[in-house]
């Protein structure tokens, strides 16, 4: 294409073409991110709602909406420099006089090659587009779904399903910075699903009665003297004591030996942890039933446990056939690429 094509002019493009049909198309759009359609599928119902002399704005829709999803995800990646070496290793572990040095050597050798040749090859053309940056996209790679690949959604798919989402309850506009705030989110709330997991199979220990660590740990026995705990400094932390005079004092550290004592009292206490099989969706299953406050909002809770209980039975003959077809798919791409090597 010769110019990009702005994202809003192409949707309102299309939403006069469609009018009162554009709540279908976004459904149809949203079904095909959701993978319930195909590609093809979805440019087939589109085609039934666009007229033939307007199929180019569905196109140009199309295009807008992944140039738009792959503007956070673009990166520069600047070439070698003769002089310099990697701008990256320079700037992460060079100091600005070792860069003055090495750019002066780098010169003065070239110097000496420069005075040593003789004849017509002393003056060489240099190449302009060697110090351009190279522009690589990272998502140029064939699109692929998270749920297939049991990743966590990169940038470019969030940012289009936000997009759809915005536009069925009537917004324009997603920022950047609440695309990358909801990529932190699904972060932290996966965080919390496996600490919470991970807490329900073995033991674990709170610091300040709130925060989970050392998972794994053994059960404590409540009918052994547990004596180290009056003063383990690793579950609470008091950064003052105050005195009979009403100051506060900072307060000493305990030793590295006084350490040492209490995590051998501690493995001496403890029992061997055997070990677990792998997260299964059961472990998720329980833990979204005993804690349903891991997930504030009841509409994506729900959403979970009908996928978790939906995960637990086997996969139908749909299922199986699909599967069967992307792995074909797979192999003849990859046939294809050995091919024309």
């Amino acid at each position: 294409m010769a110019a990009s094509i702005d994202l809003n002019v192409a949707k309102k493009n299309l939403q006069d073409c469609l009018g009162d049909k554009m709540k279908l198309y976004l459904q149809n759009l949203k079904s095909w991110f959701k993978q319930k359609i195909t590609k093809e599928e979805f440019d087939i119902e589109a085609r039934k709602l666009i007229p033939e002399s307007s199929v180019n704005l569905h196109n140009e829709f199309l295009l807008a909406i992944i140039s738009r999803c792959q503007t956070l995800s673009s990166s520069l990646v600047p070439r070698e420099n003769s002089i310099t070496g990697k701008s990256s290793e320079l700037s992460k572990n060079s100091k600005p006089g070792e860069l003055a040095k090495h750019v002066k050597s780098k010169l003065n050798k070239l110097r000496r090659k420069s005075q040593a040749s003789k004849g017509p090859q002393r003056f060489l053309v240099a190449n302009p587009l060697s110090k351009f940056p190279l522009a690589s996209l990272k998502g140029a790679e064939d699109a692929e779904f998270a749920s297939r690949d049991m990743v966590l959604p990169d940038i470019t798919m969030v940012h289009g399903r936000m997009l759809v989402c915005a536009w069925e309850v009537g917004l324009e506009e997603v920022t950047d910075s609440s695309v990358k705030l909801v990529m932190q989110t699904v972060e932290n709330v996966l965080k919390n699903l496996l600490s919470l997991i991970l807490s329900q199979r073995n033991g674990y220990k709170l610091r300040e009665k709130k925060m989970r660590f050392a998972m794994g740990s053994s059960t404590k026995n409540p009918y052994q003297r547990q004596s180290y705990i009056k003063h383990d400094s690793r579950t609470e932390s008091e950064a003052t004591t105050i005195t009979s005079n009403g100051s506060h004092v900072p307060c000493l550290k305990h030793t590295t030996e006084l350490g040492e004592e209490e995590g051998v009292y501690q493995l001496a206490l403890s029992q061997p942890v055997p070990p677990n099989p792998p997260v299964s969706m059961f472990d998720l299953f329980h833990a979204l039933q005993s804690h349903p406050s891991v997930l504030p909002s009841h509409p994506v809770y729900e959403a979970a446990v009908q996928r978790a209980i939906h995960q637990l039975f086997h996969p139908s003959h749909e299922n199986i056939d699909q599967e069967m077809i992307h792995l074909q798919e797979q192999q003849l791409t990859h046939r294809l690429a050995t091919s024309n090597r």
